[in-house]
């Protein structure tokens, strides 16, 4: 079970590979891996907001963490209320695609996602102070 600290410090290591895929030109590599930046620091603030020593991931308990649905863990993370148009449009905007991930996108065929996609990807993650990595 991966604890807060490792879960942060796996967010930053995705996004590391995610930025080398893509200067390489490895467009869907570098989005596939944005989703797990994203997951990773959405189970951080799980971690830290039940104040868990790590992140659930066996037993009865463990069924119900382990997901890669990005609603479910916004509102484990309890920052539902705060990722919306109304609150905060670029966060939100930036949210929304940075979310449009799903596991199921590793059977996606080669060139599923351009250079532009991959950029807007990273941007939605990295930008300052809304990215989604840099805000949560």
């Amino acid at each position: 079970m991966a604890t807060r600290t490792e879960l942060q410090q796996l967010a930053k290591l995705r996004l590391e590979e995610a930025e080398h895929l893509y200067a390489r030109q490895l467009y869907d590599g570098s989005v596939y891996l944005c989703g797990y930046v994203v997951e990773f620091a959405l189970k951080a603030r799980i971690c830290r907001l039940l104040k868990l020593t790590s992140y659930p991931e066996s037993q009865d308990l463990g069924r119900l963490f382990k997901t890669h649905d990005f609603d479910v863990l916004k509102l484990l993370a309890g920052v539902t209320g705060e990722i919306t148009a109304s609150r905060n449009k670029t966060l939100f905007d930036n949210w929304s695609t940075a979310t449009s991930w799903k596991p199921e996108q590793r059977y996606f065929p080669k060139g599923s996602f351009d250079q532009k996609k991959a950029k807007e990807v990273l941007a939605s993650i990295k930008d300052k102070p809304n990215g989604v990595l840099t805000w949560l």
